[in-house]
């Protein structure tokens, strides 16, 4: 994707003190710099308030492995910024069982620090949101797959809702650090889990023992078949949005097509 706001050392302020500035290819709404201090990122759209909000949240979770803010935050060209402590490791491009015990493992003790909590962020994620994101569309298929999942998203606490796997490093299959909580708001923690389900799990291999363990290792008490809905939802979510942004979003419709055609009647 690249950088939307092009940036020079110039631009940044002289309290940063950051020697270099290299654009990466990380950020998908934001503009994203590797320097020598750690990872600068211009916020597009997000507000200062909701950077904030971050960075109380990311306290909160200090003791997991998880990204922090290493700076107050700081304007350029009338946008927010923070500096990140850099994480160690790479993204994954196909997820293994290792990895899915480990991004399991995480997301239980993430809930159990969250549960309750509350957040001042948009409930992104809500049903109400998605009709009004469906609506704007004016896709049909869309809206026939909303109409058909029939589920109740609750208010467990505060949730990340986009663990996709570009979202969580690795060194050497351990799990070193997970980032990106500018949308983390109040959710349904089961839905938070589906969005991992649906990028590390279902890749076409293996996909309900994948899934299986990840809601094993999670302890959720929640059978595959009924994991389903919040599966589809979660695409269906990510579907629309990527559809809105002009981005492939038909990869994501297949995997609802191929959950309703090997489960057709389970659910």
């Amino acid at each position: 994707m690249g950088v939307k706001t092009s940036l020079t050392l110039n631009d940044v302020p002289l309290a940063i003190k950051c020697g270099t500035l290299l654009p990466t290819q990380d950020g998908v709404s934001d503009s994203v710099y590797m320097t020598d201090r750690g990872v600068l990122k211009l916020f597009e759209s997000a507000s200062e308030k909701t950077v904030l909000e971050e960075r109380n949240l990311l306290l909160t979770l200090s003791h997991l492995p998880v990204t922090k803010h290493n700076s107050d935050v700081f304007f350029i060209h009338k946008k927010p910024c923070v500096m990140y402590a850099k994480i160690p490791g790479k993204s994954l491009t196909k997820a293994k069982e290792t990895h899915i015990v480990q991004i399991a493992t995480f997301m239980r003790r993430f809930h159990e620090q969250t549960v309750g909590l509350t957040s001042t962020n948009i409930p992104l994620f809500e049903p109400k949101r998605l009709q009004s994101l469906i609506d704007q569309t004016q896709y049909l298929p869309f809206q026939k797959i909303f109409d058909s999942i029939g589920i109740q998203l609750s208010c467990d606490g505060v949730i990340h809702g986009d663990l996709f796997l570009d979202n969580v490093l690795f060194t050497n299959d351990e799990l070193s650090g997970v980032f990106d909580f500018i949308d983390a708001c109040e959710g349904d923690f089961l839905f938070d889990l589906a969005v991992v389900a649906v990028s590390w799990c279902l890749d076409g291999e293996d996909e309900h023992s994948k899934v299986s363990l990840l809601l094993s290792h999670y302890n959720s008490g929640v059978s595959f078949v009924n994991f389903i809905p919040y599966m589809k939802y979660a695409l269906l979510y990510y579907a629309t949005t990527r559809y809105i942004n002009h981005r492939n979003y038909q990869s994501l419709l297949d995997k609802i097509t191929r959950l309703d055609e090997q489960y057709k009647g389970q659910i």
